[in-house]
């Protein structure tokens, strides 16, 4: 995205940086840049005292640590306040632990006073159900769920609570879209709002992008954001994502961002997927089930009597004290 900026010295990027946070001017949800010895720090309005200029940022997942100087909770209890949370637009969604319930107000107002562009905070009690919806309770501002997300450049309306979205997932979605060549089909099988496939049809040339998603909350959305980012490419169609693999033609990439069971649908993709295609298929494991897994995808691939080979294997993020969500590149011939 593009931001005003303050350009410093990198022996001054952190004292500059302190200062403009406790202004409440620091920009949050976008990355820190560097070049050479020069630090930007991107700001949501000029400083005074700092001449600013304008540039490109790389948007992320922004840990946020500062609302616990502000957060009134009792002085045992800090040491569990959570280190950081997911903001989605202009909601903040935070796992408050059983023992801050009590104090979850104090704690959303902390997250508020701090964070300029957060105007709803909300507490996650986890991903449900098949069609991964959030469970939330507004903890802060107003009582709404439904907000417009920013990301490489594009714009996503969705509401937390009805449509799964993580903003986690942002450099991975580019990652993916970086590469798909010209004039590929490529099959989104739980499209969600649509950031994977839209994505792809803007920043790159593919010849269609099919987009699936099973939940209709999440299909509508889909269908505004492909119309609100003109990605005239996107073809949305509602229903399972498995079963629809069979109506279209056979593609050259198929993405199956769905890690809580990803197998029925690795299935299903192996006998339509051309040769020398790629699935992008994600799975939440412990490290040491890594290699398990991994030989797991080469042997159903055989049992379809199609050859596979993991091309890339990387972490995505983390998703409990002990496991985290990993991406597996499967070429498949």
């Amino acid at each position: 995205m593009r931001s005003i900026c303050v350009a410093v010295s990198r022996s001054r990027a952190e004292a500059v940086r302190q200062e403009l946070l406790a202004a409440g001017l620091l920009r949050q949800g976008v990355a820190i840049a560097q070049e050479g010895g020069v630090v930007f720090l991107p700001v949501t309005a000029a400083p005074s005292g700092h001449a600013t200029t304008e540039r490109e940022f790389r948007e992320s997942f922004t840990p946020i640590r500062s609302y616990k100087d502000v957060a009134r909770v009792p002085e045992e209890l800090r040491p569990l306040l959570p280190t950081s949370f997911d903001v989605v637009g202009d909601i903040a969604i935070v796992k408050v632990p059983e023992e801050l319930t009590a104090h979850e107000a104090a704690l959303a107002e902390a997250i508020l006073r701090v964070n300029t562009s957060v105007r709803v905070v909300a507490a996650d009690a986890g991903v449900k159900g098949d069609l991964r919806v959030r469970q939330l309770r507004v903890l802060a501002g107003p009582e709404r769920t439904e907000t417009v997300h920013r990301e490489h450049g594009l714009s996503y309306t969705v509401d937390v609570a009805r449509a799964y979205f993580s903003p986690r997932l942002g450099s991975e979605r580019m990652r993916v879209a970086e590469q798909v060549e010209p004039g590929e089909a490529v099959v989104d099988v739980f499209a969600g709002v649509g950031p994977y496939a839209v994505l792809i049809a803007r920043r790159r040339e593919p010849r269609i992008v099919y987009a699936f998603d099973a939940n209709p909350d999440a299909f509508r959305y889909l269908e505004e954001n492909v119309r609100r980012n003109r990605a005239a490419r996107v073809e949305p169609r509602f229903g399972d994502g498995p079963s629809l693999l069979a109506a279209i033609e056979p593609p050259d990439r198929v993405i199956l961002d769905y890690p809580q069971d990803p197998d029925p649908a690795y299935r299903a993709t192996l006998p339509r997927i051309l040769p020398r295609g790629m699935i992008h298929c994600y799975a939440i494991l412990e490290t040491a089930e890594l290699e398990e897994r991994e030989q797991g995808l080469l042997s159903t691939a055989r049992a379809f009597d199609r050859r596979a080979e993991v091309e890339a294997r990387r972490e995505v993020h983390g998703w409990s004290p002990t496991r985290k969500l990993f991406a597996f590149d499967v070429r498949v011939t």
